[in-house]
């Protein structure tokens, strides 16, 4: 007996429509249109299927910026840090209070809105005051009022985690200065005496400010960071945090609340001190942006950050790597063994990467380049010539694989940025695949490392590839060296060449008899000859 197929009746399927016509609506106005062709970078929520390969590249240790992970009680013990910050910013300039920051932030809330990918949960009141403590947080601690204070004769240094710094420049710049200035702590009152934010759904926040201001508006107002009792973690776990992708604000959040506090359009801008706090979070990688050129657009910290890792450009060395590769395929062209090289596109895949040992086998020496002020050079400037392959040098430790993993993230999610970063570790990935490929590389002193063996640093790189989608056949800075690459490793002689230097000629000894041999023979060739030609043409 055939089954009666059940036929919803029109009544629930009116319901259901009504249903789903809700949920459609509600969908609808809670959606943030995003603007590909926006101005900033998006900061978006980690894939969980991309988290899970390494959760702890992306959760941030102590420290929660931005409404990601506002909230999270692991991260509770830094929000006093955050309130002790806002404090010092307010008596920076008494005659600005707490509703003229808030009011700037509210007037950028949905731009602010916008630039988070994820769903934001948090009401206008909860998000407002998550970008003012955050974005205080951000702008003191990483050197971004050192403009400020070194403007006003009579601004006090900050004892943040550069106020050192600060107060070297100081003293530098103004050396009749006689008096030294004094470093007292705030006090950090409870959150709930400091400000009661009362915020409206279309209206500018109200403030009731109770924390007390001096009169004297002249008054010195000092910050210490008590933070740095806790020692070297703590400046090791910020840091960590800071450069997490998302674990960030805008930053034209913080451009604000700079504004704010130096009411000064001739005041410089704070962009140029964290900048300046960014280069000095990275000793061991050499970057290629001087002083003067400090990065000024960027949208978050990671995106700074980023920019210093970008490869330079150097159109001269692009022509003759380009012009290399084409002679060589003109020299090449008639042989026949060409035909399975795989240097056109249309027939196969142009790019394979070996392995380092691969390439040293085929003849490519690599060398550590040398790094010049006057010519300097990013990581990521890889140099093909000659048949060298010239590498900047590369320190791994525990934190490259979260720096590399956060800015693979970003540029995985925001094609604006390029590609740059992923192509390089892709390439490093093949190149350093086996623990004998590190231990090459380590002695010619292209990679240092901190890990427990070779195996590990060769681990961690093809880890970092694990979830990665990049286009081989697309528009990247490594494609023409790649090419020249593969061309030079396919070339019989130098194979050959290499084999013999390799295994027949690296003792000097073996080299010395060669040559001996070598002579021999030619003297053993020219006494036949002319014992042949006298024999002929007899005198």
């Amino acid at each position: 007996m055939a089954k009666v197929e059940h036929i919803m009746p029109d009544v629930e399927i009116e319901e259901l429509g009504n249903s789903m016509k809700s949920e459609l609506i509600s969908c609808i106005s809670s959606h943030i249109d995003y603007d590909s062709g926006s101005e900033f970078c998006l900061i978006p929520r980690i894939h969980p299927h991309i988290r899970m390969i390494d959760r702890n590249s992306y959760d941030p240790i102590m420290l929660s910026i931005g409404p990601y992970n506002n909230g999270s009680s692991a991260l509770s013990s830094m929000e006093s840090e955050k309130w002790n910050r806002l404090d010092y910013i307010l008596k920076l300039n008494c005659e600005k209070g707490l509703k003229d920051y808030l009011t700037i932030i509210n007037r950028l809330e949905k731009r602010a809105r916008m630039c988070y990918s994820g769903d934001i949960k948090m009401n206008k009141r909860k998000f407002l005051q998550t970008l003012l403590l955050d974005g205080c947080f951000v702008l003191v601690s990483l050197g971004g009022l050192n403009e400020f204070i070194s403007a006003g004769p009579q601004r006090a240094t900050a004892s943040s985690s550069h106020a050192e710094i600060v107060e070297e420049e100081m003293t530098s710049g103004q050396p009749n200065l006689t008096e030294r200035i004094d470093i007292q702590q705030i006090n950090t009152r409870n959150q709930n005496d400091i400000i009661n934010i009362v915020v409206e759904e279309n209206t500018v926040p109200e403030i009731e400010l109770c924390l007390e201001i001096s009169d004297h508006q002249t008054e010195q107002c000092v910050y210490q960071d008590n933070t740095r009792q806790i020692g070297q973690w703590y400046d090791i776990f910020v840091i960590h945090d800071l450069l997490l992708l998302e674990n960030q604000i805008p930053f034209f959040i913080v451009e604000a609340i700079y504004e704010v506090v130096s009411s000064n359009k001739m005041t410089p801008t704070c962009k140029s001190g964290v900048a300046r706090f960014i280069e000095m979070t990275l000793p061991f990688y050499p970057t290629a942006i001087r002083e003067s050129s400090r990065p000024i657009d960027f949208d978050h910290l990671l995106h700074l950050c980023h920019m210093y890792f970008r490869p330079s450009s150097n159109e001269q060395e692009h022509k003759e790597l380009t012009a290399q590769h084409y002679i060589h395929q003109f020299l090449q062209l008639g042989q026949g063994y060409l035909s399975h090289l795989g240097l056109s596109q249309d027939d196969h895949f142009p790019n394979r990467w070996r392995r380092a040992t691969q390439y040293h086998e085929a003849g490519i020496e690599f060398k550590r380049r040398t790094y010049s002020e006057h010519n300097p050079h990013s990581l990521l400037d890889i140099k093909l010539r000659n048949g060298i392959l010239e590498f900047p040098f590369l320190f791994v430790d525990d934190q490259t694989s979260v720096l590399f993993r956060n800015f693979i993230a970003l540029e995985q999610t925001c094609p604006q940025v390029g590609n740059d970063v992923t192509a390089y570790i892709i390439f490093l990935a093949k190149l350093m695949s086996m623990p004998d490929d590190i231990a090459l590389l380590a002695r010619k002193g292209v990679i240092a490392h901190h890990m427990r063996s070779d195996r590990d640093v060769s681990q961690l790189f093809t880890r970092l590839t694990k979830g990665v989608v990049f286009d081989f056949y697309g528009n990247y800075y490594l494609n023409h060296m790649c090419l020249a690459l593969e061309a030079y490793y396919q070339n019989r002689l130098h194979r050959w060449v290499a084999w013999l230097r390799h295994n027949h000629l690296s003792n000097p000894w073996l080299v010395v008899a060669a040559l001996a041999g070598v002579i021999v023979l030619f003297c053993t060739i020219a006494q036949t000859v002319l014992t042949v030609e006298s024999y002929v043409n007899p005198k």
